[in-house]
């Protein structure tokens, strides 16, 4: 069995993984209460190997004390530091997050190339793998949570408010106009990106979403059918086949 983590700067998610890849349990936690003894001690004594992958050093830190006191004899492997993503990259090596690539590592073995990536995570971030099945790079943008806070945070008569669907178009109020500008805002900005990665990369790229948020604006974006939410995870499965 495999333990799969994965950091993020929001939440960190964990998965245990059974030899033929199907995931047996799913956890997930705020990153910034770092409560994982509680999960841990739910989980079977019996993991083989662990699989991290980490955008938040400190934390990875602390996650990696917490499995070893768990998990005595158990090998964990991190992602950039004990294991490579067997992918040929033009990014920055200095500056490329591992989580991306593990997650268009997944992408590229499970729905084949080339393919589109977006992870609506902390960011939302477009990432790509030709046909040839180089990463190529891709984009970043402030993600939907965090644009809701910077409303409300910096001005001083918009509300806190959460994503949820809209029934209409033209809000009525203040918050249904916000939600429907999260909405159909990034629903937009998704299609049009994906029409011009489409013009650069050709008609035929896969478009796969991934992320808390990516369900909800699918609804509203014809492009984005293909929804995986363990997309990270999965990647940590097939790195931890390939090693």
């Amino acid at each position: 069995m495999l333990l799969a983590i994965d950091i993020g700067n929001t939440n960190i998610s964990l998965a245990v993984i059974s030899k033929d890849g199907s995931i047996k349990k799913r956890y997930h936690t705020p990153t910034h209460k770092l409560s994982l003894m509680p999960i841990l001690k739910k989980l079977q004594k019996r993991i083989d190997r662990i699989f991290i992958v980490s955008v938040v050093p400190k934390t990875l830190r602390e996650v990696k004390s917490s499995l070893k006191k768990k998990f005595k004899n158990t090998r964990i492997f991190v992602v950039g530091k004990d294991v490579k993503v067997p992918l040929k990259s033009l990014y920055n090596k200095r500056e490329i997050g591992e989580d991306r690539l593990a997650t268009a590592f997944a992408a590229k073995s499970l729905y084949g190339l080339p393919i589109l990536i977006i992870d609506f995570g902390t960011a939302v971030t477009f990432d790509v793998v030709s046909k040839k099945g180089v990463y190529l790079g891709g984009l970043i943008l402030p993600g939907i949570k965090m644009s809701l806070e910077s409303l409300s945070e910096r001005t001083a008569m918009l509300p806190k408010t959460h994503l949820k669907k809209t029934r209409f178009f033209i809000g009525k109020d203040t918050t249904s106009s916000i939600r429907s500008g999260m909405i159909y805002g990034y629903s937009a900005i998704c299609e049009g990106l994906v029409a011009l990665f489409r013009k650069k990369i050709g008609k035929n790229i896969k478009v796969v979403a991934t992320g808390g948020d990516a369900p909800l604006i699918s609804r509203y974006t014809p492009s984005m059918k293909r929804i995986d939410l363990d997309l990270s995870l999965k990647g940590l499965y097939f790195l931890n086949r390939v090693d």
